[in-house]
């Protein structure tokens, strides 16, 4: 930009306008133009769908919607593993304006019950893995041992009227994928083709779900438009500074669960341009990563800092060819400098990424001065806002340290069924206050600096230490408890909790974190547990001073910043 600020305020123009279009009418376009291009492949599997299979198919399992009596605006639930059909429902429901609940797999089968209470989910799909998916549908919903498919009388979640089982373990209960798809094939297509005419862009689409550490998870609500505009930042890295074409999207490698917002964004991107997706496997395996970089000549893709490390770290590392992996995004949590550094081994360009669930994404390009490619600053996307505001709500000037809030078309609805928690974060002008704090400088670049909060980061989840004290203060054993983050080579931080026992209390560390498991996430359970015996240190209004905590910590267990 040429002329510098001085407040930490920025406006980026938007320089292509929107189509217009939903997701389905967007994809159907693709899919005209590039019938016979791979669209997704599944490397586990061994499946790979052109864009005219999916397109077939798609109309298909749309079709099978409309026999079973969803509309527009119903509410249909994603469970399982990376699979195809996880994609082809989500395409299906989407493009016929049914709203896709994507649940996530390391939620509680509890959680996961009070999702489809919540958001009346009509359908639930289950995908064939894990294997124990018809255990745990049945664990949720007892219906499908008695019940016929047909006719689910739901006592706790009445919402709910039919199951998919793409898996070969079925109960009574659940109508089989097989089944299903014969449902929507004599479906009559010009129905299928008005029902994807009548969605509007603006209209809600998609509920994907934050963490939940911090509570009941928050349903954050995109519409067809701001998954689209999300999507949009893949056009930076389409060429490098001298203009060399990139590919980025022509062959993308999808790591993460597509229960998660950055899964979607890699689903759509290459769509958007007629690229080809490569879904890596129904789990994370880093043997398998690299294969597929390989194997599929694999162009872009993003990934977060432990799946970095781990490739990286490969014992076989040099064996593999990953000549054609041209640019990648990094997110989740800071990039430390040595592994950015380390990644040009496996990648031209490691490019930093910073936005959410929400969206708000920024994002480094090709383009930026090597000092910003060399730091952990991003530019924010075309279409945004950004402003860095003080605790009087007032814009600082530039390089002070405050709250970082966007205002761009890509960002969230609101959260689902939550009114208030959308007004507290979402201001009726449109500025989403993000929960971090960073600083922006004279050419308009952010610098993320941490979170308002106390939360500890592990593997980009965010993780609220007062949770998990919560569940410990409960075994009788435990007088005190304070839960801290630690430094973590390849996820950034690890939970680990500090705690007093009560005169003569006998308990191991195995057996506290046997206590916590079910009763959080399995991620959130402690890696690390100190015994202490001293009283923990405290500010001066009385409080357990976390940080002093933390460094005693690190101290103990010796370990390293991560940075």
């Amino acid at each position: 930009m040429s002329q510098k600020l001085t407040k930490s305020y920025i406006h980026v123009p938007e320089k292509t306008p929107f189509s217009g279009n939903s997701i389905g009418q967007r994809f159907n376009e693709v899919a005209n133009q590039n019938p016979d291009k791979e669209m997704y492949v599944f490397y586990a599997d061994k499946e790979r769908k052109t864009f005219r299979q999916m397109q077939e198919e798609c109309q298909q399992f749309t079709g099978g919607l409309l026999k079973l009596g969803l509309k527009k605006g119903d509410t249909l639930g994603i469970w399982g593993g990376n699979h195809y059909e996880w994609l082809l429902a989500h395409l299906a429901s989407l493009q016929m304006g049914v709203i896709t609940v994507n649940m996530r797999m390391d939620f509680p089968l509890s959680v996961q019950q009070e999702v489809i209470q919540r958001l009346g989910l009509k359908v639930v799909v289950l995908m064939r893995s894990p294997s124990d998916m018809c255990d745990r549908g049945s664990q949720v919903i007892p219906e499908l041992l008695t019940n016929s498919a047909n006719s689910l009388n739901c006592q706790i979640t009445p919402s709910l009227k039919y199951v998919i089982n793409a898996g070969t373990n079925h109960c009574k209960g659940m109508i089989s994928l097989t089944d299903f798809m014969e449902m929507g094939k004599g479906f009559d297509r010009r129905t299928v083709t008005n029902a994807i005419d009548r969605v509007d862009f603006d209209d809600p689409i998609s509920v994907t779900f934050t963490s939940g550490s911090t509570g009941f998870p928050k349903g954050v609500t995109h519409t067809h438009r701001s998954l689209l505009m999300d999507a949009e930042c893949c056009l930076r890295l389409e060429e490098d500074a001298d203009g060399n074409p990139l590919h980025f999207t022509c062959r993308y490698a999808l790591i993460m669960s597509l229960g998660s917002m950055s899964a979607q964004m890699g689903a759509l991107m290459p769509m958007m341009k007629g690229g080809t997706t490569i879904i890596v496997g129904p789990t994370y395996d880093v043997q398998l990563l690299a294969n597929v970089i390989q194997d599929e000549r694999i162009t872009g893709s993003m990934m977060v800092i432990h799946h970095l490390n781990d490739i990286l770290s490969l014992p076989n590392f040099d064996d593999y060819d990953f000549s054609s992996f041209q640019a990648c995004m990094a997110g989740g949590s800071i990039i430390p400098h040595s592994l950015r550094q380390r990644a040009t081994k496996l990648t031209k360009h490691l490019l930093l990424r910073y936005g959410g669930t929400e969206g708000f994404g920024f994002l480094q390009s090709p383009k930026d001065p090597i000092e910003i490619l060399h730091s952990p600053a991003y530019g924010p996307l075309d279409g945004s806002e950004v402003k860095i505001i003080g605790d009087d709500g007032q814009i600082l000037p530039i390089n002070e340290i405050g709250e970082i809030c966007v205002r761009s078309r890509s960002l969230f609805l609101y959260y689902w069924g939550e009114e208030e928690k959308t007004k507290a974060a979402k201001k009726p002008n449109g500025w989403y206050h993000t929960g971090d704090i960073g600083t922006l400088d004279e050419n308009g670049y952010l610098r993320f600096v941490g979170r308002k909060a106390d939360c500890i980061i592990k593997e980009g989840n965010n993780i609220a230490p007062g949770n998990l004290e919560k569940v410990l203060d409960e075994h009788p054993a435990v007088s005190n408890v304070m839960v801290v983050g630690v430094p973590d080579k390849r996820t950034l931080e690890e939970v680990c909790a500090c705690i007093r026992l009560h005169p003569s209390a006998k308990v191991t560390s195995d057996e506290l974190k046997e206590f916590c498991r079910g009763k959080v996430f399995d991620f959130v359970v402690p890696k690390y547990i100190l015994f202490v015996e001293d009283a923990f240190p405290t500010t001066e209004t009385g409080k357990f001073d976390r940080t002093k905590i933390a460094e005693q910590a690190k101290t103990i267990l010796g370990l390293q910043d991560s940075l």
